[in-house]
């Protein structure tokens, strides 16, 4: 559970920059609005503020911005039937983009960590639109299927080229505020498993 809620220094700025997370994915997923007919779903740029929100705020910060950021927006968009598969599609992008991208917390660069979380992210999002549609919705396959290759793709896709620019160096600054020395420790044992395994050297004893 260590990875999955970091320790803060201080959990008013942490829920400070949750509420700000939240707030932006909202207003980035109604900016633009473009309707998709055949399931009346909406292409939308929300999904590069839902993996942001990952790297900043790691996998439960993650899930709840972009999650309810998300669903909120489908509520004030007049979308309110979907809300509950967004809030789970991208609930679960946030979260596992902010699950991997811990292991390199405190990096102001981009890894390959950051980049599986991408991929397994937009993964997590394509199918929770793709099977919620067909299970709460009752849509074919082949029309699920169509808006997961026309809007959906190309949502994650522009979602995570906003974030490999804009990601890392957010929270590599961002970081140093909200969240203490352990957390540096736990990044570096995500990074070397058997640094925490290694004895510690004894203090050789000086002769005097």
């Amino acid at each position: 559970m260590e990875y999955f809620i970091p320790k803060t220094k201080s959990s008013s700025l942490y829920i400070s920059l949750l509420a700000i997370m939240t707030a932006l994915t909202t207003v980035a997923t109604i900016l633009l609005v473009i309707p998709f007919p055949s399931t009346q779903g909406f292409f939308n740029l929300g999904d590069s503020l839902v993996m942001i929100s990952g790297f900043l705020l790691g996998p439960v910060g993650g899930f709840i911005a972009g999650g309810t950021g998300s669903a909120l927006a489908d509520v004030l968009l007049g979308y309110t039937a979907f809300a509950p598969i967004t809030f789970i599609a991208k609930g679960f992008e946030g979260m596992v983009v902010g699950y991997f991208s811990f292991r390199t917390a405190r990096m102001a660069r981009l890894s390959g960590w950051d980049i599986l979380g991408l991929i397994l992210g937009s993964a997590a999002m394509l199918l929770g639109y793709l099977f919620g549609e067909m299970l709460l919705f009752g849509y074919a396959f082949e029309v699920a299927l169509l808006e997961l290759v026309t809007i959906n793709s190309i949502q994650v896709i522009s979602g995570s080229i906003a974030t490999v620019i804009a990601g890392p160096l957010l929270r590599f600054y961002l970081r140093d505020f909200i969240y203490g020395p352990e957390d540096a420790e736990l990044s570096e044992r995500w990074l070397d498993p058997e640094s925490s395994a290694k004895p510690e050297e004894p203090e050789a004893e000086s002769d005097n």
